[in-house]
């Protein structure tokens, strides 16, 4: 839901900034890579990423050692793939949970000491404001924002409905 977040309420601006989506045959092939070549020599650069999406291209973080510039990855974890929580299927649990959520419990802490990148666990607003307001020069880093699938997803269905109801 991360690129669709962006792409539904990123207000226009003048701030210059770039934004890339990888579009791949799920959407979600090699994402950290494409980040990576995007980051590699250049500007600092954030990834706006689920966990899913993560996930899929972990390999990736094997590119570390090669980053000539700086990448931070927003890893939105909510444990899951929210997009499918706003499909009909979401209403037929069981089957649902297991396997269209695809739900995981990876530690992404570990996950990325494993592979020497830095990761920060945001506690709050406060927090990832100050994490996200100077990137750095050089490296990777991860800011996971731990959030709740179900919640968020009523959240967005609300909005749109008042959204809607506002037309």
């Amino acid at each position: 839901m991360p690129v669709r977040d962006a792409e539904y309420f990123w207000p226009a601006n003048a701030r210059g900034l770039r934004p890339c989506f990888n579009r791949g045959a799920n959407g979600i092939d090699g994402t950290l890579s494409t980040a990576l070549g995007i980051a590699h020599g250049g500007k600092p650069a954030v990834l706006l990423t689920g966990d899913l999406a993560l996930l899929h291209d972990t390999n990736g973080f094997l590119l570390r050692p090669k980053l000539r510039g700086s990448l931070t990855i927003v890893l939105i974890n909510n444990r899951g793939g929210g997009i499918f929580e706003h499909l009909p299927v979401a209403a037929f649990n069981p089957p649902f949970e297991e396997f269209f959520a695809t739900p995981q419990e990876v530690d992404f802490a570990r996950l990325c000491s494993a592979y020497g990148v830095e990761h920060a666990l945001v506690r709050d607003w406060a927090h990832f404001t100050a994490l996200i307001s100077s990137l750095p020069a050089q490296g990777l880093r991860v800011l996971e924002v731990r959030t709740d699938r179900k919640r968020d997803a009523a959240a967005r269905k609300a909005l749109f409905a008042d959204i809607a109801a506002g037309l």
